[in-house]
């Protein structure tokens, strides 16, 4: 199977797959499942990941502005490095949303969150060292054991 740019693998159980430095930007890729996936510099910009699960999966240094991830699963993933920013669009100013979301004990070190919408999401036991928070919108996180740098959320807004 050829997954690609605006693909809809809605629902596909891809766990294992080798698609890193795929481009999978604007792909439907609700409800899929994703364990296990490496996804490393893979370009995501506003693909869909609601319901998604991406349990353990690597995702180190990829593209996923814009992309929607309401109730994704990132348990222990790998997202060093990644973007998950708000990014400008031609139809104005978009933003990633992350509502629901299990981050618990994922790797997020010097993750690029600028301007997200970040809801109910659990960074339990994640690393967070060296994220960059600026601008996001923070409301009822938990970051029980999480590792993060002093003044990690200094330029962010908590609801």
């Amino acid at each position: 199977m050829v997954i690609s740019e605006g693909k809809s693998v809605q629902g596909y159980d891809l766990s294992g797959m080798d698609l890193s430095r795929a481009n999978l930007g604007g792909a439907d890729l609700t409800g899929a499942r994703l364990t296990k996936c490496d996804l490393s510099r893979s370009y995501l910009r506003g693909a869909r990941l609601e319901g998604a699960n991406l349990e353990s999966a690597v995702i180190v240094r990829a593209n996923l502005t814009i992309a929607s991830m309401k109730g994704v699963n990132l348990r222990k993933a790998n997202l060093e490095g990644s973007n998950l920013s708000g990014a400008a669009s031609s139809s104005g100013q978009s933003t990633s949303r992350v509502i629901g979301a299990d981050l618990h004990s994922a790797d997020l070190r010097g993750a690029n969150l600028r301007n997200t919408i970040l809801v109910r999401v659990r960074f339990n036991y994640a690393d967070l060292r060296g994220a960059d928070f600026s601008g996001a919108n923070i409301t009822r996180v938990s970051l029980q054991g999480a590792l993060f740098d002093e003044g990690a959320f200094d330029n962010s807004v908590s609801v």
